[in-house]
């Protein structure tokens, strides 16, 4: 299990989720990215020690284009091949049945990406999942929540696959700071629900981005988006 510096956390989630406590000795893993803070943080992490596969789910979302570019520019930076798996038909047919368009047309996005990983890393004979959950998600996401959390890391330990949530007892300003620590190129990141280029600047992930920033302590353009 990926162990990270001792950081600002938030204690209700840090002490409820279950994470593994041996990790296997197979250095490999999966890891769910979509370009933003926290799975781009968790590719540096893991590049430094592990051999991680970024794996990118396009489900339709709007700012899919977007994401898998930051994602393949993060990746090659560190020498890694990333993987793209096309689950856009299967996000229309969904969306569809709604009468509006969302940004985001899954609901319960990280069940259906998780059970997708899961199938993806037993194909490949890869034990380990990580995902870039942190302690904000579980105020806006079901899936991000104990209750699921707990529940879905036992059923996947039954299908003998092991997942982890490094981050998920830390804010997302902890966050960049610990990404600052292992040089992330924010830069080459992407938050944007609306798949702007420049980013919108006004949809939720783009404000909770700024604030977390801010909270953080860096001013610097450079550390935002390469607007």
């Amino acid at each position: 299990m990926l162990s990270l510096a001792p950081m600002n956390t938030r204690s209700e989630t840090a002490t409820i989720i279950r994470q593994p406590e041996s990790m296997s000795p197979d250095r490999r893993c999966l890891l769910l990215m979509s370009g933003g803070i926290e799975s781009s943080t968790l590719l540096f992490q893991l590049a430094q020690k592990e051999n991680p596969q970024p794996v990118f789910l396009d489900y339709a979302q709007r700012a899919a284009r977007q994401e898998w570019q930051a994602v393949q520019t993060l990746s090659l930076q560190l020498h890694i091949d990333p993987q793209r798996y096309d689950l856009s038909a299967f996000g229309n047919a969904v969306g569809a049945l709604r009468t509006a368009r969302y940004h985001v047309p899954l609901p319960h996005r990280n069940f259906v990406a998780i059970a997708a990983v899961a199938a993806i890393a037993s194909n490949l004979n890869i034990k380990r999942i990580v995902i870039g959950l942190s302690a904000d998600d579980a105020a806006v996401d079901t899936c991000s929540r104990p209750a699921f959390q707990n529940a879905i890391h036992d059923t996947l330990g039954s299908l003998g696959l092991q997942l982890e949530t490094p981050l998920i007892h830390l804010g997302k300003d902890a966050i960049i700071q610990y990404g600052n620590a292992l040089g992330v190129p924010w830069a080459k990141t992407y938050s944007c629900l609306l798949g702007r280029t420049p980013a919108c600047g006004f949809c939720p992930q783009c404000l909770k981005r700024e604030a977390a920033f801010a909270l953080a302590g860096v001013n610097d353009p450079d550390m935002g988006y390469d607007n």
